[in-house]
């Protein structure tokens, strides 16, 4: 432990103080995903690996809030010492078709409401709010058009997440996923034509970037401030180490962009969701030491 004495303050540990990097996994709430490593059932043992395995937080999957107590889920949470990195929302629309760009003005709407109540339960748990999928769903759009429905459609729950004090995560989506909106450069693009609100953000995930950004340093770099959220899967959406993406170097990169948020696993359980709960502790472990990312043995 080392201790800083500067202008009367004290500074217990100075790695935690200038070290801001964190980590969190996925975990879905209600119905089981592809990028759960536990199912619905064991939500609450997921929760126990995280903290056994020195996570920081938990990126939750929640679609809808019916039956839903986030009152014990942040209890649950503090309980384990355990922070909420962020609300995936994307379950919705693969379920119900919720969709920020629809032509449907009821189905604009209806989007709408379920993101002011993540928004609002983002503020019980402090974390951010994520729209990757809600933002798809619309084909035949010129990229004008797109990106003038997402912003107006966007407007009042920007509105709401500035009175609540959360971040809206926007992610960059692969073009087999999202007709525009991709790259790291078309996002911090799109920030920009919208006078860069400071309660909107950018989430990155290096598998979309793998098909997307060819310079990952440089993808960084162009972001800046405007990244606030990280998802780590290898170029074939396996855990890390199963593919080509050397994790290592994109991590040293975020340090040295002063990024300052979560990286956060969200990849198929592949291999096998064994091998994700087998791994993740020591993959973490050798990011924060900045050893080379190897695939371990079972």
């Amino acid at each position: 432990m080392i201790f800083i004495l500067r202008n009367g303050v004290i500074f217990t540990n100075i790695f935690k103080v200038f070290s801001m990097i964190k980590f969190s996994a996925t975990l879905t709430y209600q119905y089981d995903a592809a990028f759960s490593s536990f199912l619905t059932r064991d939500f609450y043992a997921g929760l126990d690996w995280l903290k056994n395995n020195e996570f920081d937080a938990v990126e939750i999957c929640i679609s809808n809030y019916q039956d839903t107590d986030i009152r014990a889920l942040s209890d649950n949470l503090r309980q384990r010492n355990l922070a909420c990195s962020t609300i995936a929302t994307g379950q919705a629309h693969k379920k119900e078709g919720l969709s920020l760009i629809s032509t449907d003005k009821n189905m604009v709407c209806r989007t709408q409401e379920r993101l002011f109540q993540h928004i609002d339960t983002a503020a019980i748990l402090h974390s951010h709010v994520t729209i990757g999928s809600l933002r798809c769903g619309e084909n035949g759009l010129s990229e004008q058009e797109y990106c003038h429905r997402l912003t107006d459609s966007l407007q009042p729950c920007i509105n709401l997440a500035q009175q609540a004090g959360v971040t809206l995560i926007i992610e960059a989506l692969n073009r087999y996923e999202a007709p525009y909106l991709n790259s790291a450069s078309s996002m911090a693009d799109f920030l920009n034509s919208m006078d860069n609100p400071s309660q909107v953000g950018i989430l990155w995930d290096t598998f979309h970037a793998n098909i997307e950004d060819p310079n990952v340093s440089e993808a960084i770099q162009h972001m800046g401030d405007k990244l606030k959220h990280v998802h780590f899967a290898d170029s074939n959406r396996h855990f890390p180490g199963y593919g080509h993406i050397d994790f290592g170097a994109i991590y040293q990169a975020l340090k040295q962009s002063d990024y300052q948020g979560y990286i956060s696993l969200e990849c198929l359980n592949l291999p096998s969701a064994q091998t994700v709960i087998n791994k993740a502790g020591a993959f973490i472990q050798q990011l924060r030491s900045c050893k080379a990312i190897s695939v371990l043995p079972l």
